[in-house]
């Protein structure tokens, strides 16, 4: 999967989709969306045999609205994470099963697209398998893999090609940068996320009192 040329794919269908299904944000309203979510660490791979394999997870969002061009959101993805960490011209691989937490704003380009930038924290659950190694076990380093906390920022383009009443069709791809990587550590991931948003509430308006 080529996740790069899935940031043009959204914005191409933010032009092609027919405007009777434009999502309007407004304040109060509230909507949840659930997503397979298809990813790969960032790693060119290494001359030993070391690669990064497409991965799948799973993601759930919960958007607020705050106005009509902007919302607040709380994200949480279920996925396994492969760290690759470098030393001396040897590798390193590990994976292990994540809970990654997001908390951050998404602003509406237009009815169809939104950016958000989203700060992140995730939990390894210390399930940690070793993928591939270019040590012995007294030579072999440690990746964030084992730490039990890693911290970063999701950016992320979101488009929403096709709706109907309280459902719609959501593309999400998105860039987790980590802040707390190890020296010489490949924990940058990138991926897709192709979902369903079901609107949960909006606003109540309030009744003007009866003089």
């Amino acid at each position: 999967m080529n996740y790069f040329s899935a940031i043009l794919i959204l914005i191409l269908i933010s032009f092609i989709s027919d405007k009777t299904f434009a999502y309007t944000p407004k304040e109060g309203n509230v909507s949840a969306i659930l997503s397979p979510f298809f990813y790969k660490t960032k790693f060119s791979g290494s001359s030993s045999g070391a690669k990064s394999p497409d991965l799948a997870g799973t993601s759930l969002l919960a958007i607020g609205d705050i106005n009509d061009y902007s919302s607040l959101e709380l994200g949480i993805f279920y996925f396994n994470k492969i760290y690759f960490r470098e030393r001396f011209g040897k590798y390193l691989a590990e994976k292990t099963q994540l809970i990654h937490i997001t908390m951050g704003y998404r602003y509406w380009l237009t009815p169809y697209l939104s950016t958000s930038l989203s700060f992140y924290s995730a939990y390894s659950l210390g399930n940690i398998e070793i993928t591939h190694t270019d040590f012995i076990p007294s030579e072999q380093p440690d990746t964030s893999a084992q730490d039990k906390t890693e911290y970063g920022f999701d950016a992320a383009l979101q488009a929403e090609p096709w709706s109907h009443e309280r459902l719609a069709l959501v593309l999400d791809a998105r860039y987790s940068r980590s802040v707390t990587s190890k020296e010489h550590e490949d924990a940058d991931h990138y991926g897709v996320a192709i979902g369903i948003r079901y609107f949960i509430q909006e606003k109540k308006k309030t009744k003007a009192p009866r003089n």
